[in-house]
């Protein structure tokens, strides 16, 4: 084989090799570094001391419901818009084992996910907010994979789960997570010395290598995770859905990144959540009509309506806030043409049709 096979994933964002003069006007269009020992202490020590709770979501073992209803023809049916749906997306040699592979990833997807007792009382919500941010903005200012960012995200929670960590070296373990998730998803890895400069040089390459190892360790090399991506991208290519829905609902998925309550979502709910919910608010903001919708994005799961609306409430309630807070990165990276600039977008411009699209949530709960 000329290359490695990518299952799962676009090739659409590689990195593209900059000189010494471009980087700087690439960080300010971004962002100017930003230390995120700073901004922690600037919460204050008091802040540290919070102990504010965050709620169980009750994390449950879902199966493919595609005997439901109307019997085999069902599951004939969903087999062949899984092989339609990888053939669109590239992947001609594992077409054959469509259904095996969704199906692991559904049985697989809910040993990924955590409690709110897996969450260090010491890492406050606004503390984690703060360095998903910060990673949100090195991710982008290296040009990295969707993936990555999901995968250091998931790295940093799996090590906080098992391995208590000072609070001033959560920014080391955030830029460990992120190279170590650059070796197993993208084609060139970013040099320690990228990382340690984003860093402000707060951290040496060898502090930095040394963490990377303490993770390997500690995580026994279990770095496997199901991508919420992946779910999406089968999910709105069967559909059919609309680049602008697609990127939409990534953009209400990313945002869940800086939840700690979206860590104890499965994959799959997230990716539907968000599908659903990009739908709904672009027909209510006349972006989208009803025959452009695809009514179909959660008839071969068994989740059920509350999970499903408490997924996209979380979804909302974040989306509402982004544009104002502080710490928007995300919110920044999809007003981006490349991102066809719809956090801000005329479905986002006008914040009453996601309010009232949350309200109808509300009710429904």
């Amino acid at each position: 084989m000329d290359g490695k096979r990518e299952p799962f994933k676009t090739k659409d964002s590689n990195r593209i090799q900059c000189t010494g003069e471009q980087k700087k006007k690439k960080l300010l269009a971004i962002g100017s570094k930003v230390s995120v020992a700073d901004k922690f202490s600037s919460l204050g020590v008091s802040l540290i001391a919070k102990r504010g709770r965050v709620p169980e979501v009750p994390v449950h073992q879902v199966q493919l419901n595609i005997n439901a209803g109307r019997g085999t023809c069902l599951s004939e049916q969903w087999v062949e818009e899984l092989v339609q749906a990888m053939k669109a997306l590239n992947m001609h040699i594992e077409q054959e084992y469509a259904l095996d592979i969704f199906t692991g990833m559904m049985v697989s997807q809910s040993c990924q996910t955590f409690r709110s007792s897996d969450i260090p009382k010491a890492v406050t919500a606004e503390m984690r907010t703060v360095l998903v941010d910060w990673l949100v903005q090195v991710h982008e200012y290296l040009g990295l994979e969707e993936e990555t960012l999901y995968l250091a995200v998931y790295l940093m929670n799996s090590y906080l789960k098992v391995h208590k960590i000072h609070t001033a070296l959560l920014q080391l373990l955030a830029a460990s997570c992120l190279f170590l998730a650059s070796k197993i998803e993208e084609r060139l890895i970013p040099e320690p010395a990228e990382l340690c400069f984003m860093m402000e040089d707060a951290f040496s390459k060898k502090e930095l290598l040394k963490m990377e190892r303490k993770i390997l360790s500690r995580l026994k090399f279990e770095l496997h995770y199901i991508h919420p991506l992946h779910f999406l991208r089968i999910l709105s290519t069967i559909g059919k859905c609309p680049m602008k829905i697609l990127y939409l609902a990534m953009y209400f998925m990313e945002l869940t990144l800086l939840e700690a309550e979206g860590s104890m979502i499965e994959p799959a709910l997230l990716a539907i959540g968000a599908l659903s919910l990009a739908q709904r608010v672009s027909l209510e903001s006349g972006s989208l009509t009803s025959d452009e919708m695809w009514h179909g994005v959660q008839q071969y799961f068994s989740y059920s309506d509350a999970q499903l609306i408490n997924c996209q409430h979380l979804m909302a309630k974040a989306a509402l806030r982004a544009g104002s807070m502080e710490n928007k990165s995300t919110w920044h990276k999809y007003s981006r043409p490349q991102k066809l600039g719809v956090s801000s977008g005329s479905s986002m411009s006008n914040s009453k049709h996601l309010a009232r699209c949350m309200r109808t949530l509300s009710t429904q709960l």
